[in-house]
């Protein structure tokens, strides 16, 4: 990935008036200046300037996408045409580094893998909050390594259609969907990991209130039979357990929130992949029935030959 995006690069210029800039023009003051460019009115001008978007890596490669699933016109098919022009030769590349390193690819250990499983043993009173931060540092860490698989299946899903569908862009979609699985198991792993911690301080919410009540209870038979000094006892250890409760209620609301975040954004994810292999799953069958229809299209046309040339 690149950094400092909307910083100029060597292949910008400085930028000078107002007035529009001639359409093979080279973008002006980096990523904002491919912003600028794409923010005019007139076609060409955007186009020209998406040209010069992809030159920003992922930030770039995001505008494109953006453009190709939100707009209409030529400016759309533009963006489309790039983003599959670009999507080709990254399959070549993608799927030749695949065959090479397929070799060793069982004898690498991912660390976060390493983190969980550490983390993942039984939890005690003092690190259930440790071990809710740890799967919430695993989640963001592999949804971060995954960006740059799930980015290029948005683009995927944005611009390739059935006449585009090539035995390529077939090949680096699948293989991103299959680099992507292992991961997504980390993630479901994190989440998993985060309910557990939860449910622990649930369990000592509720055990403290339980407390709480049952010296309520003994405070009460003591007043019946007057034993004075067992009242102040069970009035004290009553106030140690609601006080107790009352600070794992703070924490038990907070983590609630972390999990249902991470909930939320496991399912986004998934939901993610799905429309990708759906739409991988469509096209496959698109081209099936299209391979299919001319067989039956040729069939006739001999069949026609045959019976019914003069």
């Amino acid at each position: 990935m690149l950094d400092n995006h909307d910083q100029p690069k060597p292949y910008d210029a400085v930028r000078g008036g107002q007035l529009p800039p001639p359409v093979g023009g080279v973008v002006l003051g980096g990523l904002a200046g491919v912003k600028h460019r794409l923010s005019s009115s007139v076609s060409e001008h955007r186009i020209a300037a998406l040209r010069e978007t992809l030159n920003y890596g992922d930030a770039g490669l995001k505008i494109v996408i953006n453009i190709c699933q939100s707009e209409t016109g030529p400016v759309q098919r533009a963006a489309c045409d790039l983003l599959r022009q670009r999507l080709n030769s990254i399959a070549r590349e993608k799927l030749q580094a695949f065959v090479a390193s397929s070799s060793d690819s069982e004898a690498k250990v991912d660390s976060s893998e390493k983190i969980l499983k550490h983390s993942s043993g039984a939890v005690s009173e003092k690190n259930y909050d440790r071990q809710m931060s740890e799967a919430q540092l695993i989640f963001e860490t592999v949804t971060q390594q995954m960006q740059p698989n799930l980015l290029l299946l948005e683009a995927l899903v944005a611009s390739v259609e059935r006449e585009e569908f090539t035995s390529e862009l077939m090949n680096l979609w699948e293989l991103l969907i299959l680099e992507i699985q292992e991961p997504l198991k980390e993630l479901r792993q994190a989440v998993g990991t985060a309910i557990s911690a939860q449910l622990r301080i649930q369990w000592l919410y509720n055990q403290a209130e339980s407390q709480a009540n049952q010296w309520q209870q003994r405070a009460l038979l003591a007043l019946q039979t007057q034993d004075e000094n067992s009242v102040r006892l069970a009035v004290v250890r009553k106030q140690v357990q609601v006080d107790r409760a009352a600070e794992l209620k703070i924490d038990l609301d907070y983590q609630t929130v972390r999990v249902e975040n991470l909930n939320r954004n496991l399912l986004a994810l998934e939901s993610k992949i799905a429309q990708a292999n759906s739409k991988k799953e469509i096209l496959k069958m698109q081209l099936h029935f299209a391979k299919v229809q001319q067989q039956i299209d040729f069939t006739f046309s001999q069949v026609n030959s045959i019976f019914f040339s003069p």
